[in-house]
């Protein structure tokens, strides 16, 4: 059943740029492999097709389109050339909030190319060993006349071609299989080294093609101008990210996050943005991205870090050796060693950024997922007080499973439901309580004519919350959010709604979900979906 014209545009508003990139994308890599497999099946390459087999065109074909995807691949790690471009008419038509799933996805289509292709060609190499006369491979000039054929080990491990496309087989191997999550979230140093392995396999395509077997060499052409535009990206990472930084403030809150005030000279931000750190007392080679918390009015660049992992681990060893709450540091310029605290790369581009452009907006976060919207909710904060905010409706949503990660953003979230009439604020608890705890909020709720579980959000009329301290009532367990989307979908009739997310990934497809659900282009009522990714 096709889908109608209103689905189509409905489609459109989340996914349209998605499509049309993965269009062009995919019909670059069929016309790279249509004009090679034409040249091979009915062009001048013909003969090496009828005397060799089918490996021909599907070897030349693959080969063709793994050229385009090996350069292409490094397009969606240029951060700086992303943030530029993220400013530009351009980036409102490019899905560049997709950029890391879309080098994963181009690193996976290089994976199974190059299966394809060593495996055409070790086809290749056989036939030319065993079943094709000597007087044919004489003819089409793969040897000389009165020799014998190359055994297929000799061709794979004595011949340029052959000993070049093994090794980049196994570096290959080697990046794909530390890239995955499983590995890169536990030995994140492994799979650093690995991918910096990258190296090693564009020398070895750029010397693959010298070995001249069907073509002239054509790879070193295509890297070029990605190639000096990685290394123009890189250049500029490593000037900016020398400069000092200074540690005004390191306060350690609960639930082991740990709150870093920085300053940077020269370093502008917007609110939304991220930056990646460095600690080089941790380690020298390390850059972990963390979404910027403060607001570009504060004076210093704010990130809350929370403890899990080895690398942050050892940063929070460094910086809060007597494991206590509070403030813990300030003005610190230099770790223990005497190398610098932290190094600071960027600020770059990010989803949340976006928000300027709404005048409703949706704000989803679990967990640690809140600080970018600490810092816009700062940025709004700070254009209430100048009277230069004009949003229509706010809406916050936090889903928290530990009760004390809600302490370090209340004072914020208070002065906003107090100043900010257009602000809505809904809590959303999955952790468990103690006693008292438990005790506290069912003297409250006995208050309250509904004593159903789920809690009414944002009444102000009701005493404050026995969780957060805020008026806005916190609800016990996940949100329904389909029904919420259903209330603000006739709430916001007409409207084009900005909804940003950052955390896990199995909320952010729900979110997805009803965004596109809830969205009606005939009744201009629109869900822009937008989630942080790293």
């Amino acid at each position: 059943m096709c889908p109608s014209g209103k689905q189509v545009q409905n489609y459109w508003v989340n996914d349209g740029p998605k499509a049309v990139f993965i269009a062009v994308y995919v019909v670059i890599n069929l016309a790279l492999i249509g004009e090679r497999s034409y040249y091979y099946f009915v062009g001048d390459g013909k003969k090496f097709t009828d005397a060799i087999g089918y490996g021909i065109p599907v070897a030349r074909g693959t080969a063709a389109a793994l050229r385009f995807n090996t350069v292409f691949i490094l397009i969606p790690v240029l951060r700086n050339f992303l943030s530029w471009l993220r400013g530009t008419w351009v980036g409102t038509h490019l899905p560049i909030d997709k950029n890391i799933i879309f080098h994963q996805n181009i690193g996976w289509a290089v994976c199974f190319l190059g299966a394809v292709h060593g495996a055409a060609h070790c086809i290749n190499f056989y036939r030319i060993a065993e079943t094709v006369p000597t007087t044919v491979l004489a003819e089409l000039g793969i040897i000389e006349p009165g020799t014998d054929p190359l055994t297929t080990w000799e061709f794979l491990f004595t011949k340029l071609a052959g000993a070049t496309g093994v090794a980049m087989t196994i570096v290959l191997f080697l990046m794909v299989t530390t890239a995955v999550k499983s590995v890169s979230g536990q030995e994140f140093e492994l799979f650093w080294f690995t991918h910096h392995l990258f190296i090693v396999l564009y020398i070895c395509a750029s010397l693959h093609g010298f070995g001249r077997l069907l073509e002239e060499p054509q790879f070193v052409y295509w890297l070029i101008l990605p190639g000096l535009a990685y290394i123009i990206e890189r250049s500029v990472r490593v000037y900016r990210g020398s400069k000092k930084t200074i540690v005004l403030q390191a306060i350690q809150h609960p639930s082991r996050v740990l709150e870093l005030q920085l300053q940077k000279p020269s370093f502008k931000y917007k609110a939304g943005q991220y930056v990646y750190l460095q600690c080089p007392y941790v380690a020298d080679y390390e850059w972990h991205p963390f979404t910027i918390s403060s607001s570009s009015d504060e004076g210093f660049i704010g990130v809350h870090m929370r403890i899990v992992g080895d690398w942050t681990g050892k940063v929070y060893n460094m910086m809060n050796p007597g494991q206590k709450l509070g403030l813990v540091q300030s003005h610190l310029v230099t770790a223990p060693n005497g190398k610098p605290v932290f190094l600071i790369d960027g600020p770059f581009g990010a989803a949340s950024e976006e928000f300027e452009h709404y005048d409703t907006l949706m704000m989803w976060c679990a967990g640690i997922g809140v600080t970018p919207f600490a810092s816009i909710l700062k940025d709004i904060k700070f254009q209430v007080e100048q009277g230069q905010a004009n949003f229509k409706s706010v809406d916050f949503y936090w889903i928290n499973r530990d009760k004390q990660s809600f302490e370090w953003i209340i004072e914020l979230l208070a002065y906003l439901e107090q100043k900010c009439p257009y602000m809505e604020i809904n809590l959303f608890f999955t952790g468990s309580l103690d006693a008292n705890q438990v005790r506290a909020f069912m003297m409250e709720d006995d208050s309250d004519s509904d004593s159903s579980v789920v809690q009414v959000v944002g009444d102000r009329s009701k005493p404050k919350d026995a969780i957060t301290g805020l008026q806005a009532r916190t609800t016990f367990g996940r949100p329904d959010f389909s029904s919420i989307f259903s209330a603000k979908a006739q709430q916001y009739q007409g409207r084009k709604v900005g909804v940003f997310y950052c955390g896990p990934a199995a909320v952010s497809k729900i979110l997805y979900e009803n965004c596109a659900k809830h969205t009606s282009v005939a009744s201009s009522t629109i869900f822009k979906y937008h989630k942080e990714n790293f």
